[in-house]
């Protein structure tokens, strides 16, 4: 029913004449990485099939949407230059899968993009763990209690379902004191599963970028921005967010042609924002930072507050032209307003 009425509404020009209405606002795309594993796929937004990110890509050049690098739109969003309809790519956390076969195609069309970089993992060379065991978890034929699989001293839990599992295992992992051990207790959780975890780790399912690949995706000219070292806020305690914006800036900076002040633009873990630490950002010299709250950029909008458009690997092509075209937004701001008059 949903793809019918967007066939309609395309067909009876209202995408048009959305687009031109909200011509003015900046959309800027949200994805991650790209699904290098076995089928079936995994991590519906999270993950792309890198045959639906090229499409996605071509539909951006074949609907004529001009693309502008971050920095350049945070700046025309601010005094109002912006070209009509303007989009951003940004790509989240550095995923392997991005290098392997986002990148490429992104130079292969020369569109610019911004890869917001997460560092702890990218140095460490291992899994995201946590991400590894939700796929473990989700994976596995039979799912012995989370007591057996990891245990935790006196502390007993009831029986739970496979996200409450994957959720606790991760809890009880991350608690180990050192990458070493969390990495051998994954280990331990994998063979007693039945996994094959060698076939996953070697094929850098949940790895994210090499330092050698981040500077060859800086060379091919790709812009690289921050995303914090951990991929956490901590709940939002300002120091410690200080700290790890610190550290993501200063692994960065390492990098060749990335200095400190290039490092400008942010991205909050999981797009979990609070404006407590919207001060520290910009004490930083943090010029914009983007959630996954979903809608366009008017002129005005909080810097440190900006909108995406999550793209995933369930939507189908008319479903982000609605995003793109401000139709999704407009029909969102109607239907608010019909929500509050009735109320």
């Amino acid at each position: 029913m949903k793809q019918t009425i967007l066939k309609l509404a395309r067909l009876f020009g209202l995408f048009a004449l959305s687009r031109r209405l909200t011509r003015r606002q900046l959309r800027i795309l949200c994805y991650h990485g790209i699904w290098i594993g076995d089928a079936p796929h995994f991590g519906d937004c999270l993950f792309m099939g890198a045959d639906t990110f090229a499409r996605r890509l071509d539909l951006l050049a074949r609907e004529g949407y001009p693309l502008l690098g971050l920095d350049e739109a945070v700046d025309r969003l601010a005094d109002g230059t912006l070209p009509d309809a303007a989009v951003v790519i940004t790509i989240d956390d550095a995923w392997y899968g991005i290098s392997r076969h986002m990148l490429p195609a992104l130079v292969e069309r020369r569109m610019p993009a911004t890869v917001y970089v997460t560092t702890y993992y990218s140095l460490a060379q291992r899994p995201v763990l946590n991400v590894l065991l939700n796929f473990l978890v989700a994976r596995a034929q039979a799912l012995p209690p989370v007591d057996e699989l990891l245990p935790a001293g006196d502390r007993k839990t009831a029986p739970m379902g496979r996200e409450a599992c994957a959720t606790e295992l991760a809890a009880r992992v991350d608690a180990l004191p050192t990458l070493d051990a969390r990495w051998e207790a994954v280990r331990r959780i994998a063979q007693k599963i039945g996994a094959d975890l060698d076939s996953i780790d070697g094929g850098r399912w949940f790895h994210l970028m090499s330092v050698d690949e981040l500077r060859a995706a800086r060379a091919a000219g790709i812009d690289l921005q921050l995303h914090t070292h951990t991929h956490r806020m901590h709940e939002f305690d300002q120091e410690r967010v200080r700290g790890e914006i610190e550290r993501n800036r200063n692994e960065l900076a390492r990098l060749p042609e990335v200095t400190p002040a290039s490092l400008s633009h942010f991205c909050y873990p999981s797009g979990v924002h609070a404006p407590v630490v919207y001060p520290v950002l910009e004490e930083m010299g943090v010029r914009s930072a983007t959630t996954t709250d979903f809608g366009l950029n008017r002129r005005g909008e909080n810097p440190f507050a900006l909108k995406r458009i999550l793209d995933c690997q369930s939507m189908s092509d008319i479903e982000l032209e609605a995003r793109l075209s401000g139709f999704w937004s407009l029909l969102m701001e109607l239907r608010n307003r019909i929500g509050l008059r009735s109320a």
